[in-house]
């Protein structure tokens, strides 16, 4: 196994210091300006800097287009790791600050005192939540609990219109594999549509821990296997592979990064590895989007560049629209974005 992936410690204090004494702003302009940090006193002092520096940088609205939100997170990211937080027995040694469990999981080696960006530990925090916590997903009918650095559903159009495709699915059920698994919903559907043997594949080793735990829960665990790799890396044949890449072109910059956004050479690298992984007369399933049509349009789509290689061919094609999250006020915000299921066999 893998080491699991985990923000990189800072094992040497940080020599200047901050506290509530100085006023968030002026906090705000140090980071700004390049200076690393460290907060003495309590949690509250950290998250109104952090706070701070969000308005500061002003973020984009919601109708912005990409470069520009994709532009303002960085910013605020870059200067926001900056600001670091003590962390000393596995607990962040900040007055006011919460218990954190994933600190021993992760860090077992660092008993003493270490560092971490601030910004990162709010991550750990709002990871341990769902994780102890769990989010019910009605297209499995179970919670699902997703470790530190997982990729989980925050919408289920995608998964609802596989669930129907699932459903009217007539080919074998032997062997499934889950291309690019992250919680390990859709390995969870295949095993819940009857695959008798369903492996789920990642290239992030907090996935593959994360789905392992998922099996683990459960009373009567599904015929689940997983593996740490890269697409299908060493797997064998199956009657049906699905894969549910990213959906949007963009930098890699954690392991997370993988789950929202493609490089270029992804998919050629996965339809090179699919075709003879495909048993005689078996299915490639895509889970994807329109919104790559619509927030990039200047980047070629990735399945019908395949398909126009001719080495597959198109069964079907089956669409939905998205229904968008309620915001803070209950509203949905209107959008043109259908999730898209497209159905390959060999040409």
């Amino acid at each position: 196994m893998q080491p699991l992936y985990r923000p990189r410690p800072v094992l040497k204090s940080p020599r200047r210091t901050i506290d509530r004494r100085t006023p968030p702003e002026h906090a705000v302009r140090r980071l700004l300006s390049g200076e690393v940090i460290r907060l003495t006193d309590t949690y509250s002092t950290g998250a109104d800097i952090l706070e701070e520096l969000h308005a500061h940088l002003r973020p984009p609205r919601a109708a912005a287009g990409y470069p520009a939100r994709r532009a303002f997170q960085r910013a605020y990211r870059d200067a926001a790791l900056r600001l670091l937080a003590p962390i000393s027995g596995h607990q962040l040694a900040l007055t006011g600050a919460e218990s954190l469990g994933f600190l021993a999981e992760l860090y077992p080696e660092h008993t003493g005192e270490f560092w971490l960006p601030l910004v990162e530990i709010q991550e750990l925090y709002g990871a341990w939540r769902r994780y102890q916590d769990g989010t019910h997903l009605a297209v499995i009918g179970q919670r699902i609990h997703p470790f530190y650095g997982t990729y989980a559903p925050t919408r289920t159009s995608h998964l609802e219109l596989l669930a129907t495709w699932l459903h009217r699915y007539q080919g074998a059920r032997d062997r499934a594999v889950d291309v690019g698994c992250g919680s390990g919903v859709i390995a969870l559907m295949l095993a819940r549509a009857g695959f008798s043997d369903v492996l789920a594949t990642d290239i992030n080793p907090n996935a593959v821990e994360s789905l392992r735990r998922e099996i683990a829960r459960r009373p009567e665990p599904p015929p689940i296997t997983t593996r740490c790799c890269d697409l299908l890396t060493g797997v064998d044949p199956a009657d049906l592979i699905v894969f549910n890449p990213p959906w949007m072109r963009g930098a890699i910059e954690s392991p997370l990064d993988r789950a929202l956004y493609f490089e270029d050479g992804l998919f050629r690298r996965f339809f090179d590895q699919v075709i003879p992984t495909l048993s005689p007369g078996g299915r490639i399933v895509m889970v994807f989007s329109s919104v790559l049509s619509l927030v990039q349009p200047d980047v070629p789509h990735p399945i019908e560049s395949e398909l126009s290689r001719e080495r597959l061919k198109l069964v079907e094609k089956l669409t939905r629209r998205v229904k968008p999250p309620p915001d803070e006020h209950g509203r949905r915000r209107r959008t043109r974005e259908r999730v898209e299921i497209w159905e390959l066999v060999r040409a």
